[in-house]
């Protein structure tokens, strides 16, 4: 495998371990905001009066997972070249 390959890799799996983070956190919050509950089996927010409730910020949440998905990727590949002293 190429040397310089790995940093990439690795700002790759960091990102995505952040995003998959950042929507638990903002899935949960919303759900616990609306005087839900989360069921964690399910993915679901269960609201008191037995309803599914469906997040608003579903789009919004794309468009911030793609955003901080780059930056993340980017800012640890970068930083674990700049650590190691490699070159592209």
């Amino acid at each position: 495998m190429n040397r310089t390959l790995l940093p990439t890799l690795a700002g790759v799996f960091t990102s995505l371990f952040v995003i998959w983070s950042l929507h638990t956190f903002l899935m949960v919050d919303d759900c616990l905001d609306r005087s839900g509950s989360f069921d964690y089996s399910t993915g679901k927010c269960l609201l008191e009066n037995g309803e599914v409730y469906n997040s608003s910020l579903a789009t919004i949440a794309i468009v911030l997972y793609f955003v901080v998905g780059f930056g993340v990727s980017f800012i640890v590949s970068t930083g674990i070249r700049k650590l190691f002293k490699m070159n592209r």
